[in-house]
């Protein structure tokens, strides 16, 4: 078990391949799906597939799970990747399970995440977008130092750009 991060509360930690039913049951909520793209269950299954891969050592981008320290229990998914604009900037994204909502980890992991990765490039350049309806994703990012900066239009969606 490769961790990335770990909390008092969570870790995060590289998906394991017996785990890709549990990343799958995420998407199944209507709820967690509400401002997420909507892909098939077999886009999902090759994103999976593609975050089994390990980096190259120094970078910081990939898919993660994020797993309950206290019972092992799924949370969640969180990622950095490189922003589909063509800037050296990553993109910070998450999907976390309804019944995780309201208790204060979105925001933990995001400034986990970010200070982790941090350390290993205190170069780097975070990004995030959310649906203009998606105003707790916006407060959690607003937590974490990101600032609006007006709009980033993806696949014809227009959303709102956050930086930091």
């Amino acid at each position: 078990m490769d961790i990335i991060a770990e909390t008092p509360r969570f870790i995060i930690r590289f998906f394991e391949p017996h785990e890709q039913d549990t990343y799958l049951g995420l998407y199944e909520d209507e709820r967690v799906m509400q401002y997420l793209p909507k892909w098939t269950r077999d886009d999902h299954i090759r994103i999976f597939n593609e975050s089994l891969a390990r980096p190259l050592p120094g970078d910081i981008t990939g898919r993660w799970g994020i797993f309950n320290k206290a019972d092992g229990d799924f949370i969640g998914m969180c990622l950095l990747r490189p922003f589909d604009d063509g800037s050296d900037n990553i993109e910070l994204g998450y999907a976390i399970r309804h019944n995780y909502w309201g208790k204060g980890i979105t925001g933990e992991m995001a400034q986990t995440l970010l200070d982790t990765m941090l350390a290993i490039q205190p170069d780097a350049k975070f990004v995030a977008v959310t649906e203009f309806g998606n105003i707790p994703s916006q407060r959690v990012l607003e937590k974490v130092g990101m600032k609006r900066s007006g709009n980033y239009v993806r696949k014809g969606i227009e959303l709102a750009l956050f930086i930091r």
